[in-house]
């Protein structure tokens, strides 16, 4: 049996390098998807929350203007 050279070590190698970069990329791309849908879930919320506030104080409005006209009818 010959000794073993370079040559027979390299494809071994190239292989188990591109599996750890594959792999490196792999959970690079699933962290950047799942920090993406975060940022976007914080935004829509946000906007939800500040749709909220805007009726509610629409609404605080509506009923005080009720009570002033109930005021002047009275």
């Amino acid at each position: 049996m010959p000794p073993l050279g370079v040559k027979d070590l390299t494809m071994p190698a190239a292989a188990f390098t591109m599996a750890i970069i594959l792999t490196a990329h792999v959970y690079n791309s699933i962290n950047h998807a799942r920090l993406d849908a975060a940022i976007a879930r914080d935004q829509k919320l946000t906007e939800i929350e500040e749709q909220r506030k805007k009726r509610y104080q629409e609404s605080l409005r509506t009923i005080e203007r009720k009570e002033r006209e109930r005021e002047i009818e009275s």
